[in-house]
């Protein structure tokens, strides 16, 4: 019985999508000015097996997904087209730490149970993959840098570019790594972590700025569009607005209506002291007379 309910579900769901295409597709061929939306593509939050991502005071850009048993802490920052999946185990990621552009994070359960923990201060370069391992804290991972289930980077880690950390490998902290697979290179000096940290508080501040145009309404990004036209197209020459939308009083105010060749970026009114200095008052003449 639950088998042809489900069918029967599927089938009007089906219907109904169907019908609301084609409603929408004579709704376009009917409109005089057609119009099309350009906001950014959504962030995702995806709730998976009751578990809902956490990410306060995170930056997660637009295109990212965040799924199921993920907790990322304040400061840190998903950058775009990432993909964070904790649907078979736990993510948990620290504080500052940013995962950069087009970079998976997981977690395995079916050839080991790992989760995927990556700590504070940190950095994963973009288009990575973080595959059921550990990563501690004040690290850098390059571009395209491979972690895989069961290894562990330890604290104060620089792993370069393209690098591959195998399967089970444990690295010794403090050390820098190349190469495929991975192989000790060097040491990681004070003036390296100096740089994690430099960089980490760029990220931050770069961060802070993506938030703030990702999370305008589209009246704002609409309006910030007209503005730099405006700014485009307007002669040095001419007056200048302060495009914020406030009028000020200004030195050259002429009886409160403004700037002359700006009086009417004001609410269209009677001057202050108008009636006063002519003689009108509403639309007659003081003793009488039309406009």
């Amino acid at each position: 019985m639950s088998s042809v309910s489900n069918k029967f579900v599927a089938k009007v769901s089906n219907l109904a999508r169907s019908l609301g295409a084609s409603l929408e597709s004579l709704g376009t061929s009917l409109e005089t000015s057609r119009y099309t939306d350009r906001l950014v593509p959504s962030t995702r939050f995806v709730t998976f097996n009751g578990q809902t991502p956490s990410a306060p005071l995170t930056f997660v850009s637009p295109a990212s997904s965040l799924i199921g048993d993920v907790t990322i802490g304040e400061g840190s920052s998903i950058w775009y087209g990432s993909v964070i999946r904790g649907d078979v185990n736990s993510i948990k990621i620290g504080t500052s730490t940013h995962i950069l552009s087009n970079t998976v994070v997981h977690v395995a359960k079916i050839q080991g149970d790992f989760e995927t923990a990556i700590g504070s201060n940190t950095i994963v370069g973009a288009s990575s993959i973080i595959h059921a391992s550990t990563i501690g804290d004040n690290c850098l991972l390059g571009t395209k840098v491979q972690v895989l289930d069961g290894a562990n980077v330890p604290d104060n880690v620089i792993i370069e570019d393209g690098c591959v950390v195998s399967p089970g490998m444990v690295l010794e902290g403090g050390k820098r790594y190349a190469g495929v697979p991975a192989k000790e290179v060097g040491v990681v000096g004070e003036d390296d972590l100096k740089e994690v940290e430099k960089r980490c508080e760029e990220l931050n501040a770069l961060a802070s700025i993506h938030a703030l145009e990702c999370g305008k309404s589209h009246a704002t990004i609409t309006r910030d569009a007209e503005i730099s036209r405006d700014k485009l197209i307007r002669d040095p020459e001419y007056f200048q607005p302060d495009y914020t939308g406030e009028v000020t009083k200004e030195e050259d105010d002429v009886l409160g209506g403004g700037t002359p060749g700006r009086i009417f970026d004001n609410e269209l009114r009677s001057p202050e002291g108008f009636e006063e200095e002519t003689g009108w008052e509403g639309n007659k003449r003081v003793g009488g007379g039309e406009k």
